[in-house]
């Protein structure tokens, strides 16, 4: 599992374009926020649907967006209305792995020391994060009842 977050976390580094400027020292401004993009990946890894035969985190780049495709419907009572302010989770054994699982040297700019911390503030920080960098707010949709769907916006000028 925490291959797929690296390997996640990898592609998102190669492929993002950074804007930098000089006022007076070097400022840059990625296309996503690393720390958001990563809670998405490690929320995907750990509450997707596993008994979905045949299905994949599917996770896509535009310039003006990144996609993240997660199989299976929300767990228990989670809407998507309703998902930055409740926390449910569909597999403890997974979600208690991450929370042991110290983060690789190789993703920095997360701000986490293990890959989940088990507190319910992974889709606020997504929230929170993508809207102050692309002053759009990212978007959960339901597809079909069957796969969930989180839009993430790019940087305003990224």
């Amino acid at each position: 599992m925490d291959q797929q977050i690296k390997q996640a976390m990898a592609f998102l580094k190669k492929n993002q374009t950074v804007k930098a400027t000089k006022e007076p020292h070097r400022v840059e401004m990625p296309q996503f926020s690393e720390k958001a993009v990563f809670e998405a990946v490690v929320n995907a890894v750990a509450h997707r649907d596993y008994s979905v035969s045949g299905s994949k985190i599917r996770f896509f780049m535009f310039d003006d967006r990144l996609e993240l495709y997660s199989p299976g419907a929300l767990p228990n009572t989670v809407t998507v209305e309703s998902i930055a302010l409740r926390q449910a989770t569909r597999n403890e054994l997974i979600t208690s792995l991450l929370t042991e699982s110290p983060v690789a040297e190789t993703i920095d700019n997360v701000g986490r020391s293990f890959y989940m911390e088990k507190r319910g503030d992974g889709v606020p920080i997504i929230l929170n994060e993508s809207t102050k960098l692309s002053g759009k707010t990212p978007v959960y949709q339901l597809i079909d009842e069957s796969e969930l769907l989180l839009t993430i916006y790019a940087a305003k000028n990224a």
